[in-house]
């Protein structure tokens, strides 16, 4: 997610649900159970992979960025059309639902996403009804399918970054030319390594619970740069990992915080 965008949230959804019988969950698992039965859509962000235009299915695009969808606590709905990000509530009755978005962002976006984007935006206010598996389907009052989704990796382990925002030191997350540069790789092994921008470094990382990130005393290469701004943000980076207790995945966005709920560092997903 790119860091610039601000996103607006908020509106209103309701839901509304017949009785079907749902087995697995986003990661594969057995689904929970939502109000009056019907499984759960909360505790998974969903991630488009197709939706409906001229009665056939077209693939989701990814470019810009991933399209998704997050049913919050307390009926708060949240997602992205891939090229904008959207708010609204929702409310769920068995496995009936309806969907009425909020407010969204004003990026101009080209190619592919525009019109996913227009038929999202379509799509939602219709939906009447859900089946979830390994996938999450919206459907249509006629059971006719809307949209797609697939359960978004939720791990660490084995991805790459770029930071999209760095906090200062200063109670501010700021992104400038330099910030794209620093890099963080998560490894199967519980390694974490990079390039802070000008050296590059290593640390160990645990994670556990839901979201609890352990990172330990970061090492890096002792190189000069002669960019002050580079060393800079390199060094901000460094003593905002040392912050470092919580992670939040969403997709292809990580954001790490500290202790107190502050913002350390935002990721964008490489790989």
């Amino acid at each position: 997610m790119h860091g610039g965008i601000a996103v607006g949230l908020l509106a209103t959804l309701a839901l509304t649900a017949c009785s079907t019988t749902s087995s697995g969950g986003g990661s594969g698992s057995g689904a929970s159970t939502g109000p009056s039965g019907g499984a759960s859509l909360t505790g998974v962000t969903w991630t488009l992979t197709s939706y409906q235009a001229n009665g056939a299915a077209v693939p989701a695009v990814s470019d810009p960025d991933v399209a998704t969808l997050s049913f919050g606590a307390g009926g708060v709905l949240s997602g992205s059309t891939g090229c904008n990000q959207f708010g609204g509530t929702y409310a769920q009755d068995g496995q009936s639902l309806t969907i009425t978005p909020g407010a969204m962002t004003k990026k101009a976006c080209s190619g592919g996403v525009v019109a996913q984007e227009a038929a999202i935006l379509a799509a939602l206010p219709k939906v009447a009804s859900f089946t979830v598996g390994t996938s999450l389907t919206l459907l249509a009052s006629d059971k006719s399918t809307l949209l797609t989704y697939r359960a978004a990796p939720s791990g660490l382990a084995g991805t790459s970054w770029h930071a999209t925002g760095i906090n200062n030191g200063k109670g501010a997350v700021v992104a400038t030319a330099d910030t794209e540069k620093v890099t963080a790789v998560f490894s199967a092994d519980g390694q974490l390594s990079g390039s802070g921008g000008c050296n590059t470094y290593g640390a160990t990382y645990a994670t556990s619970g839901s979201n609890q990130i352990a990172i330990g005393p970061v090492a890096a290469t002792a190189m000069a740069c002669l960019d002050e701004g580079v060393m800079q943000t390199e060094q901000e980076y460094f003593a905002a990992l040392g912050k470092v207790t919580t992670y939040d995945r969403k997709a292809n966005q990580l954001t790490l915080k500290d202790a107190t709920g502050a913002t350390q560092v935002t990721f964008a997903l490489t790989s």
